[in-house]
């Protein structure tokens, strides 16, 4: 059942990533768009991916609380879990850029520090050391997760108070993400050292 939800999720993930990267208008095709609070005007398109986001997020729940009643296939599912939200957040960051709801420098950031971790743990591993996750990435991961999602739903209801909550929490969770990066690195340098000594 979680392999399922996990295949389910990736291809919704696929999907949401697909919606914004088509040219709808060179199809002859435009998503409708509304007023909302007699002053935001939205497009339906990022609603349609901001409902798709939230769905992967709730079956990633699901999908969890599944793995906790059968710890056999642990490991691998949550590996997938883990690769399918890294593309998710980062492409979905990439594509939010490119339409101007943030600055390119977000994604940018982002995905150099998913890279040093990524390599940072390849190189603990290669010396036989495992790496902890830090406390720090949850707090990343959760504001990353509802900047994003709100961004997709046009900030709303804080637009209307000319409030940008969305903003603020994907920027908190840049900040966080540098942060964690960084704990990472010299956690990575502590265990090799440790490990040539």
């Amino acid at each position: 059942m979680a392999k399922k939800i996990s295949i389910l999720r990736m291809s919704i993930i696929a999907l949401s990533l697909i919606i914004l990267m088509i040219p709808w208008y060179q199809l002859g095709f435009t998503f409708p768009n509304f007023m909302a609070g007699g002053k935001i005007i939205v497009n339906t398109e990022y609603l349609c991916v901001g409902f798709l986001f939230l769905i992967t997020i709730l079956l990633k729940i699901f999908s969890l609380s599944l793995v906790e009643r059968k710890k056999k296939e642990l490991k691998l599912i949550v590996s997938l879990e883990e690769a399918m939200e890294t593309i998710q957040i980062e492409g979905l960051l990439i594509l939010l850029a490119y339409n101007g709801f943030i600055s390119g420098v977000i994604p940018l950031i982002i995905v150099s520090k998913e890279i040093i971790i990524q390599t940072m743990k390849k190189i603990s591993a290669d010396n036989g050391k495992m790496m902890e996750k830090s406390r720090l990435s949850m707090c990343e991961k959760i504001m990353m997760n509802v900047g994003i999602l709100l961004l997709l739903f046009y900030n709303l209801p804080f637009e209307l108070w000319n409030f940008y909550f969305a903003d603020a929490l994907v920027m908190i969770a840049t900040i966080l993400s540098v942060l964690n990066g960084c704990i990472y690195f010299f956690e990575a340098k502590n265990l090799i050292v440790t490990k040539k000594t």
